[in-house]
């Protein structure tokens, strides 16, 4: 397909500034991304007490864990209580709902022993991908999203003529500029498919919410609760009757559920107690769902034992649409196998934001003389390679502060945020040249990551070299993880510092000059 100068342009124009506009928001949502695919493998990393094997074939009684929370302290009538069982370790984690928030608790089932949560390093980093912490975060990363999909189509269709010849090119010898363009066309092309499935997914999750405001707004006069059960997330509501009942055991109403829904077998994942010694309580049972699947839960009354809703009545199409979208997002199918090949591909994009940066500033402007373009440059460097410099001072906080330490997972967060600022303005700095920046950020990074890696090896029962022996394949993951960051961070500030050969012009320039259509 031969465009016209005019639409070539158009189309150029289009791709360069949506990417360079999107790119440092894209390259914070794929390299956070990673994290957020391992994120129940992080969890379990990030607190060593944790490293216990889960027991195959003994279900935690629901019952015993709700006995001992009531051992912590008392529960008053109407008390709200959820409790979400674990396949990576036998903790159970208990969440109270009181008045001033939300308490979390790690239950260990078969000791009693009980854990406050004294890390957020998995939650934090899963939050960042979709920007959780910044006012209408999710709205932006869907509209990010958006922007992600116009790069790829105007991307596509500049380069549809050339992509026979331009899929395996790759040449390292050349100048920067055109090896970076190499690596942003051969990387781009074979991440499409994986890219364009995330850009879609991505915006009709983040953005479900803000649509549903529309609906609720233009179609249902203002009642939220319509788009709520149109969307499939409705829940009853039962008023505290004040009075007091027995209520039947929740092992008991785990049986009853799964006897009640079709389809709905094993443990549950998530059991939910609302209004407990109430007249009028009532359990939330959500079992495991099947990748791509549908979803399986009743309401029980508590007291009765008898169930006033399933998920074959509140279960609907745009639910079963969200559930597939979010599965193919968070690689919730075909085996475990394939988080590391979302991880890679993940990566591979943010190979080609930086590229894609990088040729817009030589294309446009080869000496920087312009300070936008410099002020681009530099933000590039900072945010990219200062995210990659602030995960890795966050994973070894983790390691470092003491355990006793008082409100530790905000110090941890604190330390992650503050190496990431500092990293930025370190790069802003004039007489700080960007590669020298990228290359002192690319290896602190691998150093850190490496050295968390090391200690665990040296100092820690359960590693990389022990953690499948004791039958915890989530802390091999993540030690894995661990391993390939340090790598890849200390591969990037050896190529970043690596002196190239005398420039070698490549027979033909590409250019998005309107003459030169066939560029």
């Amino acid at each position: 397909m031969k465009l016209s100068p005019r639409t070539f342009r158009i189309q150029w124009d289009v791709h360069a500034w949506a990417g360079v506009i999107a790119s440092l928001f894209l390259f914070v949502i794929f390299f956070c991304g990673v994290f957020a695919l391992f994120r129940e493998e992080l969890e379990v990393w990030q607190e060593p007490a944790l490293h216990v094997a889960p027991p195959h074939g003994q279900p935690p009684s629901f019952d015993a864990l709700l006995a001992r929370v009531k051992q912590l302290g008392p529960m008053p009538r109407g008390s709200h209580v959820g409790f979400l069982p674990h396949e990576e370790t036998r903790f159970v984690t208990a969440y109270l709902f009181e008045p001033e928030g939300t308490r979390e608790l790690w239950l260990d089932p078969v000791t009693g022993t009980v854990l406050s949560g004294r890390s957020r390093l998995s939650s934090e980093l899963y939050w960042m991908h979709f920007f959780y912490r910044v006012p209408w975060g999710m709205e932006l990363t869907g509209v990010v999203s958006v922007a992600m999909l116009v790069v790829l189509v105007s991307g596509l269709v500049i380069h549809l003529k050339d992509l026979r010849q331009q899929w395996w090119r790759f040449r390292p010898e050349l100048k920067l500029r055109f090896s970076s363009s190499d690596a942003h066309k051969v990387l781009g092309v074979f991440g499409l498919p994986f890219t364009a499935m995330l850009g879609w997914t991505g915006a009709v999750l983040c953005l479900a919410a803000l649509a549903g405001q529309g609906f609720t707004a233009t179609v249902f006069d203002g009642n939220p609760n319509r788009v709520t059960e149109l969307r499939g997330y409705a829940q009853p509501t039962r008023a505290a009757t004040g009075r007091e009942a027995p209520m039947l055991s929740l092992d008991e109403l785990v049986s009853r559920a799964r006897a009640a829904v079709p389809g709905a077998e094993g443990t549950p994942r998530y059991v939910d107690l609302q209004l407990q010694g109430d007249a009028n309580a009532w359990a939330g049972i959500y079992f495991q769902m099947a990748p791509l699947g549908a979803d399986h839960f009743a309401f029980m009354d508590a007291v009765s034992g008898t169930p006033f809703g399933t998920s074959a009545e509140y279960s609907t199409p745009t639910f079963f649409l969200e559930r597939v979208f979010f599965d193919l997002h968070a690689a919730h199918y075909a085996g475990l196998l394939l988080k590391p090949l979302y991880a890679l591909l993940a990566l591979a994009m943010c190979a080609v934001l930086i590229t894609g940066n990088l040729i817009w500033l030589e294309r446009r402007d080869a000496h920087r003389a312009h300070w936008g373009n410099r002020l681009l440059e530099r933000l590039t460097v900072g945010v990219s390679a200062g995210l990659a410099f602030a995960s890795s001072v966050y994973f070894t906080a983790n390691r470092a502060l003491p355990w006793d330490a008082a409100r530790r997972g905000d110090w941890e967060f604190g330390l992650f945020l503050g190496a990431w600022g500092l990293a930025v303005l370190v790069t802003l700095v004039p007489g700080v040249s960007s590669r020298r920046a990228g290359i002192g950020l690319c290896g602190a990074a691998s150093a850190l990551f490496g050295g968390v890696l090391a200690s665990d090896v040296a100092f820690r029962e359960v590693n990389l070299f022990t953690a499948l022996a004791r039958g915890l394949p989530p802390v091999f993951l993540a030690e894995l993880l661990l391993c390939a960051l340090a790598l890849g961070c200390g591969g990037l500030a050896w190529g970043l510092k690596r002196k190239r050969p005398a420039e070698a012009r490549p027979e033909r320039v590409e250019a998005p000059s309107p003459s030169r259509v066939s560029a």
